[in-house]
């Protein structure tokens, strides 16, 4: 980042020309005595330094002048020496002066704290491993998450909470950083500082920083070419995948999430023995299992996101591993977290729009005896996008004076050119972590036969589905080890298979789903009467 005077503002004035002079005989003559007050003067006469003009520039000139006059300074010094002519202590500290600031750090302590701003993530390194240590001791913590948002990092510490007999472990936030200004790009610096956030933690033994893996891997800037391109504001919407893959072909799932989800299910896979793992071409070899890692990152769209996984170096396989190992002696122990599924901001929160069946939803506002024009005209919710796409809060508003047995029949199914073939299962895998329900639809042309193998393939899946939602949310538990995630990761292809043995294919999509809350939840002023969640919808067809 280079400095720029106008950084200092209308107001401000560089200091006159003797000032100066002195100040550059002082930085200068501490290692060349030689060089004395009238030569200083005769090179600030000479460099002329105009405060529009960038600090760069003028230490380049500044350079120039005093090696004419025998005064040879390396680049880094000359900057501090132009620095020093503009009134500041070092380059440093120009840089800090007259820098945007672009980042805010917002601390999550119960004493209410000031937010603090800084220029760069450079500048907010330190700040954020004095917090995060803080924090480590005074919650005798052992990890550390870190979570991305579309407009935030957040990090945290696992908290045990017990509720009479019943103990769950939350999120306690430390700190929250937020981008001043346009959120594009504002990660792009991020991965230096976590790594160095990383080292102060794991390589003291403080404790294991997890969810920072993605971020690294997800600045490919430097890592060689992707089918899309994913940056590190992509680390919102991407996860780490264990695949087991024995002879080079097939493969299963183990794990997909952040580090230590990952490495807990490889170490329940192997039954919490003590594992020894090689390395072999990137691959971890543990006994008689060869274990791989890549990257899953989804990019956002109507009804289906774009994915792009792509596998981890040999380098960057050898270093999670040194990190698994660093994090063995970290927790002492088996690893056991006590998340599954990672949220990620895809399908984490609602859209501010819906496409809905707007003949459908006329009918239903006429038949209700309701007038469109007068609704419309209470609101101002003119979006610009077409009258199909209307704003969740015009809906759901609708749907609680329409009162309807299933509200979700206003809303629009894509046709079958919006969704996408499925020919593996591998964004199946992605998708069916993050959505609440499945929902499909058969071609017409499909015997009675066909649509029954359809009907209950499904239906199974949907179990299965659920079955996993429950445990994962305490509503079953078993004893001693928790199910594994692998018991569930291959459900969708198994639903491909048993379809694609009947000569059928689906195509695979995502869309909103609106569950009716009366008689579940309390009724509270001001709450739609409606929870919000997501479906997986699927169109099969004959091959």
């Amino acid at each position: 980042m280079s400095a720029n005077m106008s950084g200092l503002g209308d107001d401000a004035a560089l200091p006159l020309e003797e000032a100066q002079a002195l100040a550059l005989w002082t930085f200068v003559s501490v290692n060349i005595p030689r060089f004395n007050s009238a030569t200083a003067r005769e090179v600030v006469a000479a460099v002329a330094p105009h405060r529009e003009e960038s600090l760069k520039v003028v230490a380049k000139r500044l350079r120039r002048e005093l090696a004419a006059r025998g005064v040879h300074l390396k680049h880094v010094h000359s900057l501090d020496a132009a620095s020093r002519i503009f009134g500041h202590n070092s380059w440093y500290a120009a840089r800090r002066a007259t820098a945007r600031l672009r980042l805010r750090l917002t601390s999550a302590s119960e004493v209410e704290e000031p937010d603090e701003e800084f220029a760069s993530w450079e500048d907010l390194a330190p700040r954020l491993c004095e917090l995060c240590v803080a924090a480590v001791a005074e919650a005798e913590a052992t990890v550390v998450q870190v979570k991305f948002g579309p407009a935030f990092m957040m990090l945290g510490v696992p908290s045990l909470l017990r509720v009479g007999d019943v103990e769950r472990t939350e999120f306690a936030p430390i700190l929250f950083v937020n981008p001043i200004g346009d959120p594009e790009s504002w990660l792009d610096d991020s991965p230096a500082t976590l790594e160095h956030l990383r080292r102060v933690l794991e390589e003291t033994g403080l404790a294991v920083l997890d969810g920072v893996a993605v971020l690294q891997l997800c600045d490919r800037r430097t890592h060689g070419p992707v089918p899309q391109p994913v940056r590190p504001s992509d680390a919102a919407n991407s996860e780490l995948i264990l695949l087991r893959e024995d002879n080079g072909v097939d493969s299963y799932e183990i794990a997909r999430g952040d580090e230590l989800i990952c490495w807990s299910q490889i170490e329940l896979a192997e039954k919490y023995r003590a594992i020894e793992i090689e390395l072999e071409e990137g691959a971890w070899l543990v006994g008689g299992g060869r274990y791989v890692w890549r990257v899953a990152t989804l990019h956002p769209k109507d009804y289906v996101p774009g994915l792009v996984t792509y596998g981890l170096s040999a380098r960057e396989s050898e270093s999670l591993l040194r990190r698994y190992r660093l994090a063995k002696r970290v927790l002492s122990g088996p690893l056991k977290h006590h998340e599954v599924t990672k949220r990620l901001q895809y399908l984490g929160q609602p859209s501010d729009t819906w496409r809905v069946d707007m003949h459908k939803l006329l009918l239903l506002v006429d038949k209700a005896g309701l007038k469109w024009d007068d609704y419309d005209a209470q609101g101002d919710w003119a979006t610009g996008k077409p009258l199909s796409q209307l704003p969740v809060g015009v809906v759901m508003s609708l749907l609680e004076r329409l009162n309807l047995p299933d509200p979700n029949v206003v809303l629009a199914r894509p046709s079958r050119a919006e969704l996408t073939r499925v020919g593996n299962d591998e964004l199946l895998r992605a998708l069916v972590p993050r959505v609440d329900h499945v929902t499909y639809r058969v071609s017409s042309d499909l015997s009675d036969e066909q649509k029954k193998v359809v009907r209950e393939a499904i239906e199974e899946f949907a179990a299965s589905m659920q079955l996993q939602k429950r445990v994962e949310g305490g509503a079953i538990t078993f004893e001693g080890d928790p199910l594994p995630y692998l018991v569930y990761a291959g459900d969708g292809e198994e639903l491909r298979l048993k379809l694609d043995a009947k000569g059928l294919v689906m195509f695979a999509g995502v869309m909103p789903r609106l569950f009716k809350t009366e008689g579940i939840i309390e009724k509270v002023d001001n709450m739609w009467p409606f929870a919000l969640g997501h479906t997986l919808y699927l169109d099969v067809a004959p091959r």
